[in-house]
């Protein structure tokens, strides 16, 4: 034998037992494979027979891994029983793949049930044991194997969270639809009840809206929009001259097209302090100034009634303020009103030649008439007419006083701030003081009332005497008698029907009221230049050379008030106005009253238009001590227009000193001591 042949020999030899060893291992593998068959048979057979209550949730992911189906067909196939029973197995988690499947369809799954382990834990024994089926036809290593286990567990996991995240969707999105449902809903509700949010600008300038006489244009101020010059009442000229004011109430009396409210127009005929004669007889208009102008939370109003005296110098400082009424929020409305012979003669020719018989106090009817327009017309201008404010100054203060005693004040405002104003009002009958008035028919030199309505203007109102007007403040003087002051307002019978003091006297007023005044508020340009330097020597000089004087006063005056100009205008003030509005305040239920004494200037003075300034922002705060008082002044004021109460936690009968800070006392002054001498409120300032 050759050598090839041997060797092939040894060859064939080397096969077949190659091929003996490969059959023992197949045998030895399916062995293992139907032993590992027939533990998973009765695996599904116990599964069948104890666990039907409930499907047992086979993640999706897990029946779907790559080497399942792609593996059995690349690699080399088990035998034919192997075969059915793996396919037997799969139809069997198909079937329970297609259960969940329509439970799924049938209800949403719920998205806040927390997941069983042993449902997770199930389901990837399920798909392990059908794995390690495929991986037997494999010869790939057991590290590959163990990383094909792991694929279905991610699997599992996304499809379990993007099932919440839908469900999550579709819960949010019926959510957002049902808010957006609600919003148009509500949206829709208001505006068929404020039809009209904010009129438009034209030529970034122009704004336009309505009143009860036609339409009115106006125009931005300072962020603001200023009305100016709008009629309110009848012209109080001709036949209605003394007489109340009339309403708009036809359309004759209105304009046609669109009124022009561009520029403010003259004031009311008057005298100035300085004896100058200004304005004009037909003056009946106001002016507002507001930050909006819309139907939707109206603002509150607040009224500005101004005058030095009740002969003249109104409006002084009571002009409206854009700037604040776009940050504080407010309407500001100032009212032209007459004055002196126009505004308040009362004579019995003229109450014979009306019905009903009566006569004076035409100026309260202005500003009567003036509050009756503005409840009918403020809301376009985006006003509330249920929070009206009063606001005077002076003797403007001494007519918000005054209107807020009468029966229907109510109607017309809710509140009132009276600034420094008189202690003096009517204690004369209407016949008496008629027989006072005649005086004043012999210098016009007119007898019957037709004279009095046809006669200049002007010349009614130079006619009034000297000692009719008011004079400066000023300690009184030693022959100054207080029964001879003259009196312009008049118990009427119909806008005052009694006194304000036995109104007040008698319990709470009809509307909130606050009084007050400041420190120095009788200091005058006249009684500070009569002498270069007010010396101590001077001081107690010009005190003893009063009515303090003549009643031996000087020294205590001049111990409970230091001997400079500061400490005589004090004086002055306490018993020209501080004291007069102390006295008549202790009189009064439910109503404050406060008291100034933040200095400012070269004379280091509280003057009288201290609190007015500091309110509208007349002049800008320097130092911080009168920043503190800015604030305190402003807060207590626009916390009384829009809470109807001066402070917070407001405390009856005590007297607000407002300093750099709001404090409260007991009393104010040295206002006893001149109640106790009878100097208080007797000599009280005149208007």
């Amino acid at each position: 034998m050759t050598d090839m042949e041997s060797q092939g020999m040894v060859n064939i030899s080397l096969t077949e037992d190659k091929k003996s060893i490969e059959e023992e291992e197949k045998e030895k593998k399916h062995e293992f494979d139907e032993k590992q068959l027939s533990e998973e048979k009765r695996a599904l057979k116990e599964i069948k027979e104890g666990m039907e209550v409930k499907p047992k949730k086979i993640p999706i992911g897990g029946i779907q891994m790559p080497g399942f189906f792609t593996r059995s067909k690349s690699k080399e196939q088990c035998k034919d029983d192997d075969q059915a029973e793996g396919t037997e197995l799969i139809e069997q988690q198909n079937d329970v793949k297609e259960d969940v499947s329509s439970q799924t369809r049938v209800k949403l799954p719920n998205p806040f049930k927390k997941t069983k382990p042993s449902d997770i834990e199930e389901g990837l024994a399920s798909v392990e044991t059908l794995d390690e089926k495929s991986n037997n036809s494999t010869t790939d290593g057991k590290g590959a194997a163990r990383d094909e286990k792991k694929e279905p567990e991610n699997d599992d996991n996304d499809v379990h969270w993007t099932q919440r995240a839908k469900t999550y969707k579709i819960a949010i999105g019926a959510l957002l639809s049902f808010l957006i449902l609600i919003i148009i809903i509500v949206t829709l509700a208001m505006r068929g009840k404020f039809p009209i949010v904010s009129p438009p600008i034209t030529n970034g300038k122009f704004v336009e809206t309505i009143t009860s006489c036609g339409k009115v244009e106006g125009q931005m101020e300072d962020s603001s929009f200023a009305f100016r010059g709008i009629p309110y009442a009848r012209q109080p000229i001709g036949e209605l001259r003394f007489k109340y004011a009339q309403p708009l109430n036809k359309l004759g009396y209105c304009w046609n097209d669109t009124f022009l409210a561009h520029n403010a127009t003259p004031t009311c005929l008057q005298i100035l302090g300085n004896g100058t004669v200004t304005g004009i007889e037909d003056c009946l208009t106001l002016d507002i100034v507001t930050p909006y102008i819309r139907y939707d939370n109206p603002l509150p109003v607040i009224v500005l009634i101004g005058a030095d005296s009740l002969v003249g110098g109104s409006p002084g400082k009571m002009r409206p303020s854009a700037r604040y009424a776009r940050s504080r929020d407010v309407v500001f409305v100032r009212p032209n009103f007459r004055l002196g012979a126009l505004g308040f003669l009362s004579l019995d020719i003229l109450s014979q030649s009306d019905y009903p018989h009566t006569s004076g106090n035409y100026g309260l009817s202005d500003i009567l008439e003036a509050l009756r327009w503005i409840q009918l017309n403020i809301e376009h201008f985006g006003g509330d007419k249920n929070s009206v404010t009063l606001f005077g100054h002076k003797a403007g203060a001494t007519l918000v006083t005054a209107l807020s005693t009468i029966p229907q004040a109510k109607k017309y405002f809710s509140r009132a701030w009276a600034s420094s104003g008189g202690a003096n009002y009517p204690q004369k009958s209407r016949a008496e003081s008629e027989a006072d008035f005649k005086v004043f028919l012999e210098s016009v030199g007119c007898q019957d009332a037709a004279c009095l309505q046809e006669i200049d203007a002007e010349k009614l109102v130079t006619s009034v005497p000297d000692t009719w007007r008011k004079p400066q403040p000023d300690l009184p003087s030693k022959d100054e008698n207080p029964k001879e002051k003259h009196q312009w307002l008049v118990v009427d019978g119909n806008i005052l029907r009694e006194n304000p003091e036995e109104v007040w006297s008698k319990g709470s007023l009809p509307v909130k009221l606050v009084i007050g005044s400041t420190a120095h508020a009788g200091s005058s340009d006249k009684l500070l230049l009569k002498h270069t330097n007010w010396t101590e020597s001077l001081v107690r000089h010009h005190v003893k050379e009063s009515h303090l004087g003549l009643q031996n006063l000087t020294d205590e005056v001049l111990k409970m008030y230091s001997p400079t100009y500061q400490g005589l205008s004090a004086a002055v003030t306490d018993v020209r106005i501080a004291c007069p509005l102390f006295a008549i305040w202790t009189k009064m239920q439910d109503t404050a009253f406060y008291m100034v004494n933040q200095t400012r200037g070269v004379n280091e003075l509280a003057d009288i238009e201290s609190d007015i300034d500091a309110i509208l922002g007349r002049y800008e705060p320097k130092t911080p001590e009168q920043r503190r008082y800015f604030s305190a002044m402003q807060g207590l004021f626009y916390h009384f227009v829009w809470h109807d109460k001066i402070e917070e936690k407001q405390t009856s009968k005590q007297v607000i000193i407002v300093d750099q800070d709001a404090l409260h006392n007991s009393t104010y002054s040295h206002c006893a001591y001149w109640m106790s001498k009878n100097i208080v409120p007797l000599f009280a300032a005149l208007d």
